[in-house]
C-alpha cells in the first residue's frame, strides 16, 4: 500500500505505524508523480492520499480505471483528512475516491480499512452515512424487534473487537464462555448492521463500510 501525503511528518508517522503491524508493505510518497510511478511499477494495492495533496484529482482520475497500470484494474484510493470534515454525502466525494478516513484514526482502524478497500468496498466516517440517511435504510433491513442501542456488555464486546481481540481473548477479558461471546458478537453484528469482524472493528472506530 501507499501513503501519499504532502506533509512529511504525517506521512512518515502513518507509514511507520502501519508498517509496524506487519500486515503489508507500506510505501510513502510526497507527490502524485511518485505514487503513479509506484503503481506503474506493478503495485496494484491501496493508496491513502491526503485530500489536500497537490494534484490529488489527477491521481484519482488516473487510478480509477487502471490507466496507470497498463489498463488493469483500478487502484482504490481513500482520502485522508480532518476527522470533522463536513461532507455529508458519499456522492460528495471526488470521482474516483473509494472513501474518506480521518488521518488521526487509530492504526488498527486504518489497517482494517486498507483490507476493506482492497476487497472492493468503500469506507466512510459513520457520521457521514448517518447524515445521508443510509443508517436508517440499514436499520430497516435488521431483524424486527431488535433494539438498536447496544447494551453495556455489547459495547464492551464491540470495543474489544475494535482492538482486534479473538473470541477466546474477549471471553477471558470479560469472564464469559465461548458460546456467550458468540451470542454477544452476533447481537453486535445485528444492531450495528455489519456482517463480519472487520466491519465491526471499523464500526468501533467510527467508520462504516459501503458495499461496492
Amino acid at each position: 500500500m501507499s501513503i501519499a501525503h504532502h506533509h512529511p511528518l504525517i506521512r512518515e508517522a502513518l507509514a511507520q505505524s502501519l508498517a509496524r503491524r506487519g500486515e503489508f508493505t507500506v510505501a510513502s510518497h510526497g507527490d502524485v508523480d511518485e505514487v503513479l510511478t509506484w503503481v506503474r511499477g506493478g503495485r496494484r494495492s491501496v493508496v491513502l492520499a491526503s485530500r489536500n495533496l497537490p494534484g490529488v484529482g489527477q491521481l484519482l482520475s488516473t487510478l480509477k480505471g487502471g490507466e496507470a497500470s497498463s489498463g488493469g484494474p483500478g487502484v482504490p484510493v481513500a482520502l485522508l483528512g480532518e476527522a470533522g470534515a463536513a461532507r455529508p454525502a458519499a456522492a460528495g466525494l471526488p470521482p474516483g475516491a473509494s472513501g474518506y478516513l480521518p488521518e488521526d484514526a487509530d492504526t488498527s482502524a486504518l489497517s482494517h480499512a486498507v483490507h476493506t478497500l482492497a476487497s472492493g468496498a468503500a469506507v466512510l466516517p459513520a457520521s457521514w452515512i448517518r447524515h445521508t440517511g443510509a443508517a436508517a435504510i440499514r436499520a430497516e433491513t435488521r431483524e424486527p424487534g431488535v433494539p438498536l442501542p447496544l447494551s453495556l456488555r455489547e459495547r464492551e464486546v464491540l470495543v474489544l473487537l475494535g482492538r482486534g481481540l479473538t473470541n477466546q481473548q474477549i471471553g477471558k477479558r470479560l469472564g464469559l464462555g465461548a458460546g456467550t461471546v458468540k451470542s454477544y458478537i452476533s447481537a453486535v453484528y445485528t444492531k450495528c448492521g455489519v456482517d463480519n469482524r472487520v466491519q465491526a472493528a471499523l464500526f468501533a472506530h467510527g467508520i462504516e463500510v459501503l458495499a461496492a
